[in-house]
């Protein structure tokens, strides 16, 4: 699934170089760092709600930050938390249902605080620009590493691009509740004045050492997954990478589906990496048509290889069950230039793509990625009619 910074999933961690490299290490070794510290008790409703508004009203509009250059040039994957529901499909779907009843105990000031930490996107930069602080762990336990590497392995073996320099990266809410790292966020990521960046980390790790966020571990605020293609920015190396969040990992979990869900969202998010590698991106589409072109074809990709006796080998009939509910995610928004393309439209993508395995006459083959490709491009007109 591959989007703007403002979308969703899977990315490619970083190198720091130069200047901003020496920011980012002042910035960890700021006063703010004891976490307990600066949890000492929870906000009121009234503080939550002052706190929410002070966060909107800090955060920057102008195009100097280092968030700001980020957006400009890095394309992002699937912010799932922020997908339109399809027209045709049913809004009270099983993960909705399930994301919506964790927050059931939140009152309005909790949401209105929830949405302005998010709108800083935390969790994104930090995963895009400090990699290596994310651990190597994949779920709230771990739960889902082994799924999680082992799949990675597979599909570098699996598909005939250079594997090599792809950095697979958990996105983890803990973050959130580490004064340090909140500090080096605001301070670094936005720019604001020292001052201002330590008590604002130390107003949020407050604000978020409660139950009710799971202190930081909300699937609300990790319900991502993106890919990232690399870049360099004044002051960053940024390299490719997947980033997978804990929150849409759980999510699915919750709903009965560990067995596919961290293999069928790493499959999609690798195969906008196949399409970086092949320059597959490079289209006459414009537009939402120019996106539902290649996040079709992704799902493809990931249907080829999640079924192929040489990818994941796994039941096509639990894949299209997964399919069924994940897709429940995707929009018709038809004029948006994030656009994934319907729930029907996708589903047919998938059923194409596992037909190329079903169909073929040498079921050990694995077909080159351009060719699979091409054959995608003829098929495109039926799929999304």
């Amino acid at each position: 699934m591959k989007k703007s910074l403002a979308g969703s999933a899977v990315l490619l961690t970083l190198v720091l170089a130069g200047g901003l490299a020496g920011n980012a290490a002042q910035a960890s070794t700021s006063p703010a760092t004891s976490q307990t510290a600066a949890a000492t008790q929870a906000l009121s409703p009234e503080q939550t709600s002052a706190l929410a508004a002070k966060l909107n009203a800090l955060r920057p509009t102008g195009g100097s930050t280092l968030a700001a250059q980020l957006n400009a040039q890095v394309a992002i994957d699937d912010d799932l938390s922020a997908a339109v529901i399809p027209t045709a499909c049913n809004p009270s779907t099983p993960v909705r249902d399930w994301a919506a009843a964790q927050r059931a105990d939140w009152t309005a000031a909790d949401q209105q605080f929830a949405d302005a930490v998010n709108s800083f996107q935390p969790l994104l930069y930090d995963a895009l620009l400090w990699p290596q602080d994310a651990g190597s762990t994949f779920g709230l336990t771990g739960e889902f590493s082994t799924d999680i590497t082992h799949t990675f392995r597979d599909l570098g073996r699996f598909w005939d691009i250079d594997p090599a320099g792809i950095r697979l990266v958990p996105m983890k809410g803990t973050m959130l509740t580490d004064p340090a790292r909140m500090y080096r966020f605001f301070h670094v990521v936005y720019g604001l004045p020292d001052a201002i960046s330590t008590s604002l980390a130390a107003e949020v790790v407050t604000g978020m050492n409660q139950p009710k966020f799971d202190y930081g571990n909300h699937p609300y605020f990790s319900f991502n997954a993106f890919a990232y293609p690399g870049a360099v920015i004044p002051g960053f190396v940024v390299p490719k990478m997947i980033v997978m969040g804990d929150g849409v990992l759980e999510a699915f979990k919750a709903i009965g589906y560990s067995d596919v869900t961290a293999q069928a969202i790493l499959a999609h998010e690798y195969g906008h990496h196949v399409q970086f590698q092949d320059n597959l991106f490079a289209s006459t589409l414009t537009g939402s048509e120019a996106s539902r072109r290649t996040e079709l074809m992704a799902d493809s990709f990931a249907a080829y290889f999640l079924t192929h006796s040489r990818g994941d080998a796994l039941q096509y009939k639990r894949i299209q069950q997964f399919d069924q509910v994940f897709f429940q995610l995707g929009d018709c928004g038809f004029t948006n230039l994030s656009h994934h393309g319907t729930h029907t439209q996708r589903l047919r993508a998938v059923d194409w793509g596992y037909s190329i395995v079903s169909s073929a006459p040498n079921q050990g083959h694995i077909m080159p990625s351009r060719t699979f490709a091409g054959l995608f491009e003829t098929q495109l007109p039926a799929i999304v009619a």
